[in-house]
């Protein structure tokens, strides 16, 4: 065994999950500054300057605050749930591809036995479908929490979050089959790569997968217009109301770590990934680092989106919910799978 590629891995997972952690923590001062410029107030501005160490007393106060157990819950499950949703963001992130390949100085090269890196913790042949397996799982931490919890609130927060992610991953799946056919890949790279002369986005099926995605992208995640699990008008605040201190922090980040999963990956499937556009840099050293600058500026554009569709438009009904997942999705989910099948078709004829 090569104990450098051992360390190496281990690194980079360390690494990767404190720049995610750290990122989680302030989207969450970005959503709350972003919230006040649309309600014309200033938000945190207290804490640092600028507001800027607000995450960090945030999380002292989540660490600090005094751990209750409210009567007759299921205590074993009532702390599981909370650990299963964190853990599945956190694996969700592995195999997100930030970047290309990074060419090691020669100096370094020699001391740890390799001459490249790759800008991704692991990259298997069927990312996609490992992707959206784990983050299938994490609808178990939001259902064991409002069974657990012997509240009636937190029950129907689980039951209608546990049928809303199932409805909408349903159109969510459908809508990247579309993108598979159209790059003949379950790899994230490979999906990456393929958009290298046209992304997928300004492909017919491309574009209407993309509008299937982003609607059932916020829905997956629980966030407004779609977070019905969380109505607080109705359900106190959903699946989670019997949860305080560090238990409810886990539930918390992991809504923003989902976030920016799921904005990485509507930048790999339609907008080219780490690509630079035209072929800049192509063939230089820094072409990874700059593919890496210009995948977190897509990133960054579609984690604000989530910020301004939150801000911007009104909680959905239920039954509101249900009819755009089953009545007008999903069909056109399907109706787009046949014509990606057309366009690759059609592509290779005329090719031949």
């Amino acid at each position: 065994m090569d104990w450098n590629i051992v360390l190496l891995w281990l690194l980079k997972s360390a690494l990767f999950f404190l720049v995610f952690i750290t990122a989680c923590a302030y989207y969450t001062l970005a959503e709350r500054k972003v919230a006040g410029f649309i309600q014309d107030r200033k938000g945190p501005n207290r804490a640092g300057p600028l507001g800027l160490l607000q995450p960090l007393a945030d999380g002292i106060k989540f660490l600090t605050k005094e751990e209750i157990f409210p009567k007759n819950v299921n205590r074993v499950m009532y702390l599981i749930a909370p650990a299963i949703s964190m853990t599945c963001a956190i694996m969700a992130w592995a195999v997100v591809p930030l970047g290309g390949t990074v060419i090691l100085p020669e100096f370094l090269a020699r001391e740890v036995g390799f001459t490249s890196l790759d800008l991704q913790i692991a990259n298997p042949d069927t990312g996609i479908l490992f992707l959206f397996a784990i983050s299938s799982l994490s609808v178990y931490g939001i259902i064991l929490a409002g069974w657990s919890s012997n509240n009636k609130y937190s029950l129907i927060g689980g039951i209608r979050a546990t049928a809303q992610m199932i409805s909408y991953e349903l159109p969510l799946g459908l809508s990247v089959a579309a993108i598979v056919i159209l790059t003949g890949s379950l790899k994230l790279t490979d999906i990456n790569d393929a958009q290298i002369g046209l992304w997928n986005i300004f492909k017919l099926p491309g574009f209407i997968a993309f509008s299937v995605f982003v609607v059932a992208m916020f829905a997956e995640t629980n966030r407004l217009p779609f977070d019905l699990a969380e109505a607080e008008s109705e359900l106190v605040v959903g699946f989670h109301t019997e949860y305080g201190a560090f238990k409810f922090a886990l539930f918390f980040i992991a809504e923003y770590m989902n976030m920016i999963t799921m904005s990485c990956v509507v930048t790999i499937l339609f907008f080219g990934g780490y690509h630079l556009p035209f072929g800049w840099l192509s063939g230089s050293v820094w072409q990874a680092w700059a593919g890496l600058g210009f995948f977190t500026l897509k990133v960054l554009f579609f984690a604000f989106l989530f910020m301004w569709v939150r801000w911007t438009l009104p909680r959905f009904r239920y039954d509101q919910l249900m009819t755009i997942g089953w009545k007008k999705m999903i069909p056109w989910a399907v109706a787009n799978i046949i014509v990606a099948s057309v366009y690759v078709s059609l592509d290779g004829f005329w090719k031949w």
